[in-house]
């Protein structure tokens, strides 16, 4: 390998519609070369909104079970070891906290879950949303309102699961006092995440890459929606999907395949010369 490709220790990959194809699957071409790259010294990092019990079918596909293997979920705000589940650092929200977006909720009329640490809390007063059934059941829901929402329980994100067009309608409306508390990014375009202020990928990876000694310099990251855009503009080299949004395109110092065609895969080979 050149020193440029030696420069680059860590690979950080988002899922939908990334490294995933439109099945939700790995496809085989990229699970060979991350393999390959991971047995070589190369950390290869899942960076996700979802829980890691929920990835790990993939951490499995892809051998991401050394004792060094992390994983960043909830969109950065938790980064832990894919074998011991050991938590390296954890952003959380408080009750109160939700309870500024709880108030928006009300008034823009938009569907909330919240996710806590053993489950997903759907409040159900202001409507059941398409959540559960996004999830496909993987985590365990509960139905109550906001009032009932555990007190003294730690939450990792909360989700506005509806349509394109809600999203787009609510997310210029939130008050300030939910614009400050929270990082607002739609994870897809009937999704929208609200996170600790302050939580992205990009977060998220400069506190494991500094666990290594290693900075964004060494980074090169994959994604291709606006919950990327962070890390894909402060990775060393940033790849964008040629599904990506334009945003993303304009941030990234280059553009692969799209996720059905195997563009991780095919970048990697590449740059790497496998």
């Amino acid at each position: 390998m050149s020193d440029a490709t030696e420069q680059i220790t860590t690979i950080a990959l988002d899922l939908d519609n990334t490294l995933l194809n439109s099945q939700k699957n790995i496809s085989a071409a990229n699970t060979a070369v991350l393999k390959q790259l991971h047995q070589q010294g190369k950390r290869i990092v899942l960076c996700t909104g979802r829980a890691l019990t929920l990835i790990k079918p993939w951490l499995q596909q892809l051998d991401l079970t050394q004792p060094t293997d992390y994983s960043i979920t909830y969109n950065g705000g938790l980064i832990q070891n894919n074998v011991t589940n050991e938590i390296l650092s954890q952003t959380v929200l408080t009750k109160t906290d939700i309870a500024i977006l709880y108030r928006d909720a009300r008034k823009l009329d938009f569907p909330l879950d919240v996710l806590g640490i053993d489950g997903v809390y759907s409040l159900m007063e202001l409507g059941k949303s398409d959540y559960e059934n996004y999830l496909k059941h993987q985590l365990p829901f509960k139905n109550l309102t906001f009032e009932q929402l555990p007190e003294h329980e730690v939450y990792g994100k909360a989700v506005c699961a509806t349509t394109e067009a809600v999203v787009q309608r609510i997310r210029y409306q939130l008050s300030p006092a939910t614009q400050e508390k929270f990082q607002i990014v739609p994870s897809r375009r009937e999704m929208l995440e609200f996170m600790p202020a302050g939580v992205n990928k990009a977060a998220g990876l400069k506190q494991l890459l500094a666990h290594f000694g290693d900075d964004f310099s060494n980074l090169m990251a994959f994604g291709d929606e606006e919950n990327d855009l962070e890390m894909i503009q402060a990775a060393g080299i940033g790849v964008a999907m040629e599904n990506a949004i334009p945003q993303v395109k304009a941030v990234a110092q280059a553009v692969t395949k799209n996720n059905d065609a195997d563009g991780v895969a095919y970048y990697l080979r590449q740059y790497f010369q496998l």
